[in-house]
């Protein structure tokens, strides 16, 4: 036998015996000392892979990063252990390798354990099963709540079974993602009763203040802004602000812009904001309210630079900013900054006319100024419920990039456009070109405004990059090279803004084909070969996702929204593929999984964007004050109402309702919202009573201000399902409008099963 064609054996590792090494030639140095063991370490120092010391109630690490330190019983670490050996012996040899790919990256067996043991199927109508429920006392509040009766019932689920986790179900091309796709795929732990009735997501804010035990911080107020004739007492956060719980935790998990602790840049603070506008806001508002937009909106919105426009802002200059673009960015930044100091609410409408008339003097000159104030004045109607003048406003922005050659022009013509450009102008343009684009193709999924305009072509110009690296090192005229750090702004910024460029130009022919053309909308006639390319090229897109960008708890709030309309948008892709005839049997074709179809595919992202819902609401202040992130509510609460499998969907629709009201007070548009999922709920399940839905409506207009104006506007798309066949009937408008006829209806037709039939 030919010893060459085997590879010799080695002696088993048990059996080597390595002699000690002894003493160093020097003599003076001790032999490596050895790892201190403990039996068990924390559950946090265990996901992050770091040495854990065993102290109890917590460890020395938890204690240095300020995090809440749990230990899971020896006895159930054990038990995973076992598991997890057992697992990975029995199970099929393709889940025996997912398995294992998820612990070498997790490096904890009960998260890779509650994504293997998550269930083993997916939802027959685009929602997630689940096999558990968060509530051990059968109501949607959690132990200890100490809101009245009539709260809690108001939030009790119909007839559910009770156990103790808060588990989305699994299937096998979930599974498939989180293990080849984890910077946006994350494995999915469970997510514990305890900790939701620790965030007190589930109840409304004034009942999870009521319910804060007795050594619990308290928020007390913190000054923010004062001015002549504004007493000291005004001058306070809002004492029923939700931002409040946020300031009272002091969590360093919090990673919420600083809007309290000062202002994005110095330079604000030498704002003379008279120049701009005859809203008589004081300095020192003004200043804190465009710090606000730029530390928490911008990154995400882009449409010009912040180092610029801060320089032409407070140097009264008009190549980067104008009076339009100040009134229109004051407009919607003081419903932003109401979240926090609701006296400011009194400045909003009267930007609103300000920025108006300014337009009307302007809108007859192409420029990029004026592009970026009918842009921003886009945004800020969407807020205002003055959804009527959404879709003008950026058909006008659209109109006149045309016009200047920033959309619509074939590559030929755009590389030709490109070198004529200026180097010193080509940043401004890029930003404001693809600012504007992105908010077409947003306004046009997410909100599928009626008449809404969406460029033919992307922008001509090169999406604008960010080089976030300090050492970044740029080369003089004399050759000699000096260090370029990035300005404190920029840094707030991060490096979101050109990859949400990326996203939304994946997205642009999704948008032409699914919402331009009335013919191409019915389901039939779409392609799943098409959807299932745009999917491949939305997982390569994250797959290249820079590392400040990756699924973490250290994420910025931008990235965490840049992740939430990652996942909406592939709701949107595979949404018109749930209904179809044998839905459940076709199947994608580059996927290994056995359950490959259009429907697992949105299971998984709706698994995902209720994690991501859950955290958000959880960890960023950022929450309370941008409406950016609401399509993640509005997806997952469309998913729940029509999953008629999903025992927690009474849980997850309280979820996002009472995210609604943390943004109701800053944002009109939230009531008519709200109504409108309140009136979905009484339409589509059995169980809720008209009385439970007034209850809940009334918590959330606690949130509210009066305004001199009732109506709200909100003709954008609320029931996602019926707009695909009725669109006239599932805007959010109309549904706010049926709340009080389905809540009577449903009053009567209860009342009715109850009578009892005459013999």
């Amino acid at each position: 036998m030919d010893s060459k064609r085997y590879v010799p054996l080695l002696p088993s590792a048990r059996n080597l015996v390595t002699p000690d090494p002894g003493p160093t030639a020097a003599g003076n140095q001790t032999r490596k000392r050895k790892r201190v063991a403990t039996q068990l370490a924390c559950n946090l120092c265990r996901s992050k892979k770091t040495r854990c010391d065993g102290t109890r109630p917590s460890c020395n690490l938890c204690v240095k990063r300020s995090e809440k330190c749990v230990y899971n019983d020896k006895r159930d670490a054990a038990q995973d252990s076992i598991d997890m050996v057992e697992l990975l012996i029995e199970a099929p040899y393709a889940e025996a390798l997912d398995a294992l790919r998820l612990l070498r990256s997790t490096g904890d067996e009960s998260v890779v354990l509650s994504v293997i043991k998550g269930g083993g199927g997916d939802s027959n109508n685009g929602g997630s099963n689940s096999n558990s429920n968060r509530n051990s006392d059968g109501n949607g509040n959690g132990n200890g709540d100490s809101s009245s009766s009539s709260e809690r019932n108001s939030m009790a689920p119909p007839q559910q079974p009770s156990t103790r986790a808060f588990v989305p179900q699994r299937s096998s091309l979930e599974l498939e993602l989180m293990t080849k796709n984890s910077i946006t795929y994350a494995p999915l732990r469970n997510i514990s009763m305890s900790e939701l009735e620790e965030s007190n997501l589930l109840r409304p804010i004034s009942a999870a203040r009521d319910s804060k035990r007795p050594n619990e911080p308290r928020w007390s107020g913190e000054m923010m802004f004062s001015w002549p004739g504004r007493s000291t007492e005004d001058a306070q956060i809002d004492n029923d602000s939700a931002a409040a719980s946020f300031r009272a935790q002091q969590s360093p998990t919090n990673r919420s812009p600083r809007w309290n602790d000062g202002l994005c840049d110095a330079r604000l603070k030498s704002l003379r904001i008279r120049h701009w506008t005859h809203v008589p806001i004081p300095d020192e508002a003004a200043a804190r309210v465009v710090s606000m937009y730029l530390e928490t909106d911008h990154p995400l919105l882009g449409m010009f630079d912040p180092d610029r426009f801060i320089c032409d802002l407070v140097g009264q200059h008009q190549k980067s900013c104008s009076a339009l673009v100040v009134n229109a960015l004051l407009y919607w930044g003081c419903q932003m900054y109401t979240a926090i100091d609701k006296s400011v609410a009194q400045y909003t409408e009267q930007f609103c006319v300000e920025a108006e008339r300014l337009w009307a003097a302007a809108k007859d000159l192409d420029c990029l100024l004026n592009m970026i104030g009918a842009q921003l004045l886009s945004l800020a109607f969407v807020g205002q419920g003055k959804d009527h003048k959404v879709t003008h406003f950026l058909g006008v922005a659209i109109q006149m990039g045309t016009r200047l050659g920033l959309f619509g022009v074939t590559e030929e013509e755009a590389k030709v456009r490109t070198e004529a450009i200026p180097e010193s102008s080509q940043a401004a343009i890029s930003n404001t070109a693809w600012g504007v684009f992105n908010w077409s193709i947003i306004v046009s999924l997410f909100y599928q405004q009626p008449g809404v305009k969406v460029p033919r072509l992307p922008p001509t110009t090169p999406i604008p990059r960010v080089d976030m690296a300090e050492d970044n090192q740029e080369v003089s005229s004399g050759g000699a090279t000096s260090s370029k750090k990035p300005s404190q702004v920029q840094a707030i910024m991060g490096v979101t803004f050109p990859r949400v460029c990326e996203l939304w130009a994946l997205m642009h022919q999704v948008s032409l084909l699914y919402r331009q053309s009335k013919d191409t909308m019915q389901p039939d006639r779409l392609s799943l070969g098409f959807a299932e390319m745009k999917y491949r090229e939305l997982l390569a897109w994250a797959e290249n996702l820079p590392s400040e960008l990756h699924r973490s708890d250290s994420n910025p709030h931008h990235a965490v929204i840049l992740h939430m309309w990652f996942h909406a948008a592939i709701l949107d892709l595979f949404r018109p593929f749930l209904r179809r005839d044998g839905a459940e049997t076709r199947r994608l074709r580059t996927f290994s999984a056995a359950n490959r179809t259009p429907v697992a595919a949105y299971v998984a992202s709706v698994n995902q964007l209720k994690h991501l819902i859950v955290h958000f609401r959880s960890s960023y202040e950022a929450s309370t004050c941008t409406l950016l992130w609401q399509t993640a509510m509005m997806y997952v609460a469309n998913a729940v109402l029509r999953d008629s499998h999903d025992p927690e969907w009474h849980q997850y629709l309280l979820l996002c309702l009472y995210g609604y009201e943390t943004l109701w007070r800053p944002f009109r548009v939230a009531e008519a919202i709200g109504r409108g999922l309140l009136t979905m709920m009484l339409r589509d399940k059995d169980g809720i009573t008209s009385a439970q839905a007034h209850e809940i409506l009334r918590h959330l207009k606690e949130r509210g201000i009066n305004y001199i104006s009732d109506e709200i506007r909100a003709p954008f798309m609320g029931d996602l399902e019926l707009a695909q066949t009725d669109p006239a009937g599932a805007t959010m408008e109309k549904l706010a409008g049926d709340f009080e006829d389905m809540a009577l209806f449903q009053e009567f037709t209860n009342r009715g099963r109850e009578t009892p039939q005459n013999g």
